[in-house]
């Protein structure tokens, strides 16, 4: 892979002429894809590339939309733009492929896997979180960090980790985030607290429970879908048959055509992660002790069934 002091030039050479750049997180978007995007566009505006951070969805009222809202003075509101354009040029962040509409120029994300892109710039690797590799490349163009952008680093970092218990926390980047933390005068203890995003599955709809923070996946044609809950403790087992059939009959009826539903639960409470792999006809959970990272451990597995 390029050497990262490589990357910063790359990237205002990629952009110089563009005449807008549109960068867009992922569909179902968190917290670090939301927080990652709006840095990039920061960066991008520093560098004397007109950028904008976009979110091509309507915006739901859950918990990622309940932490920005708290702990930041961001309306995510007046990032929505649910027009597709395919005259757009598109960057990608927290993700490697999209079915927008729009030329994609780059992507930055932390979640590599054996699908390579082909975009003229793309800075993947594996990272605590987005707005990690983000910061990277702040640092190299000497941007000047302000105390409200080094909490959006933090936070982001702690959200996509929950508080980094995850095995997705990267030790030597953890080391990083308590330093800004203490060089900007952050609340480290509240940030740790808030970014634990405890789903509130007393407030949600069976279908809100059951795709909480879903993502798509097609490895070689097999469809897949996922979706987690954080939860602190886990439910009784009768209201977890519920969901796991409510999975079931919605696959069955999926447009998407999903062959498979991983449907992942993190019990902060005992640090431990329950799989759920779901098929039509049939249900295997796996059972893994501490936070197993979505991205950097569950999924990788999966998509090695379909090499």
């Amino acid at each position: 892979m390029e050497k990262i002091g490589n990357m910063e030039e790359r990237l205002r050479r990629t952009l110089e002429n563009v005449s807008e750049v549109c960068i867009i997180g992922h569909d179902n978007i968190d917290v670090d894809s939301i927080l990652s995007g709006i840095l990039l566009s920061k960066l991008l505006k520093f560098l004397n590339i007109n950028a904008k951070f976009m979110i091509l969805e309507p915006i739901q009222k859950n918990d990622t939309y309940d932490i920005v809202h708290h702990l930041t003075d961001i309306n995510l509101d007046e990032y929505v733009e649910e027009n597709e354009d395919e005259l757009r040029t598109l960057f990608l962040v927290d993700h490697y492929e999209t079915n927008h509409k729009g030329n994609v120029i780059g992507c930055i994300d932390h979640h590599p896997t054996k699908k390579e892109n082909s975009y003229v710039f793309s800075y993947v690797r594996n990272c605590t979180a987005t707005s990690y590799l983000i910061y990277e490349l702040m640092k190299l163009s000497n941007y000047p960090l302000t105390t409200e952008e080094a909490k959006l680093i933090v936070l982001s970092m702690m959200v996509d980790t929950v508080a980094f218990r995850s095995s997705k926390a990267i030790p030597e980047e953890v080391k990083v985030a308590k330093s800004l933390a203490h060089e900007f005068s952050l609340d480290y203890s509240l940030l740790e607290s808030e970014s634990l995003c405890l789903t509130p599955i007393e407030k949600m709809s069976m279908d809100e429970i059951t795709s909480n923070g879903e993502k798509k996946y097609n490895y070689n044609g097999h469809k897949v879908r996922s979706a987690y809950l954080q939860l602190d403790g886990m439910p009784e087992e009768s209201i977890l048959n519920k969901w796991l059939d409510y999975i079931k009959n919605k696959m069955a009826h999926d447009t998407f055509k999903a062959e498979q539903m991983v449907f992942i639960i993190f019990d902060v409470k005992s640090n431990v992660t329950y799989e759920y792999q779901i098929t039509l006809n049939s249900t295997k959970v796996i059972v893994h002790n501490g936070i197993i990272s979505r991205g950097k451990d569950i999924m990788p597995q999966i998509e090695k069934k379909y090499d």
